[in-house]
């Protein structure tokens, strides 16, 4: 039966205890083999190792493992006192402390002004020299004090230059996932800001549109049955495929009713119970950044409902009640205006055929 090295060391001090050094030395040795990492097994073999040298070498081990344990360091204290003379660990001689030395920096400057106060100085006395008493001494000191400004130069230019602190990241290159880019109407020159990841649901935007829904209801989806969640009172919206019209229901009233055009048979809109999570007034839906076709400028009252598909306005054509889009829910846009305005964010929406 293999023992652990913490029974080992236990064993070890009852045979230590009862005077079985040997027993208690083949012990924590064999503890070791099975924990190298336990500090008191090697200080027990040190103590118990009869060689000087080879006690202090084990219990210089303990002391790698745990420099701060008082114990380690009496032990340590007490193997160094038995080795021989030859042996023992001689003091470090102390160095004399270093005399202090100007910086080279400084030493530098110095120099640099001095020179300079030696070539003004001898300037000046050149000037008084060959003016005699009459030279104008306070406008040549004047001129001199002009041309100290050199040394200042000098001594920035040693200084080392500070690192450049980074900026903060440039509004025209914001993150952002490829997805339909956004354009406020009332700016319309303004930079488009991008539609950002939220976090239900996911945005994963494919060239080719999944059809999972994110819920779909346990109860069959039929023509004017509250759906599964739905209470009494609240506001949902149901979207018939197979007839293409849209009611809007609160509770179990229909509110309003209108036509739509879903999308097309190579461009299906998804089915499934969901919940509108984004709403924008107005909107640049850009299809190429998804691979598809179409590039539409200010399309009004869209609230996405799953990914990129969402309920909207469509201008740019009048077949409601046939299917027209590429997955999204078109509406007239009086109709999807009243739809913005009545629903929220959370509202469910009810796709089915």
């Amino acid at each position: 039966m293999t023992r652990d090295a913490n029974t080992l060391y236990q064993q070890a001090q009852i045979a230590l205890k009862a005077g079985q050094r040997e027993q208690a030395l083949a012990l924590a040795k064999e503890g070791i083999h099975q924990d190298p990492n336990d500090h008191r097994l090697w200080l027990m073999v040190g103590g118990l190792t009869a060689d000087p040298v080879k006690s202090l070498e084990y219990i210089e081990r303990a002391e790698m493992l745990q420099p701060r344990d008082p114990t380690v360091r009496e032990a340590r204290a007490w193997a160094e006192k038995r080795l021989p003379a030859s042996r023992k660990p001689t003091p470090p001689t102390p160095t004399p402390p270093r005399r202090k030395s100007w910086p080279r920096t400084a030493v530098f400057t110095l120099l640099i002004l001095l020179l300079i106060v030696l070539s003004v100085g001898g300037a000046v006395y050149l000037v008084q020299t060959a003016l005699g008493d009459q030279a104008p001494l306070t406008d040549t000191l004047v001129y001199a004090k002009s041309t100290e400004a050199a040394p200042t130069a000098i001594v920035a230019n040693l200084q080392p230059l500070a690192p450049a602190t980074p900026g903060p990241p440039s509004a025209n290159n914001p993150p952002h996932s490829m997805a339909k880019a956004i354009a406020p109407t009332s700016q319309a020159n303004a930079t488009r800001p991008f539609w950002t990841v939220t976090p239900t649901p996911t945005i994963t935007p494919t060239p080719t549109p999944t059809l999972v829904p994110t819920f779909i209801s346990p109860q069959n989806q039929q023509v004017g049955i509250r759906p599964f969640g739905v209470n009494a009172t609240d506001r949902w919206i149901d979207v018939n495929l197979s007839t293409q019209t849209l009611n809007a229901y609160e509770g179990n009233d229909v509110v309003y009713t209108t036509l739509i055009s879903s999308g097309v048979a190579n461009f299906p809109t998804v089915t499934g119970m969901f919940r509108i999570y984004l709403r924008y007034e107005s909107q640049t839906m850009n299809g190429y950044l998804l691979g598809y076709d179409y590039y539409l400028e200010n399309v009004p009252y869209v609230m996405y409902f799953y990914q990129d598909y969402a309920l909207h306005g469509a201008y740019w054509h009048e077949n409601f009640g046939y299917p027209m889009s590429h997955g999204c829910v078109n509406l007239d846009e009086p109709d999807a205006a009243w739809l913005y305005d009545w629903t929220t964010y959370g509202t469910v929406v009810n796709v089915h055929y």
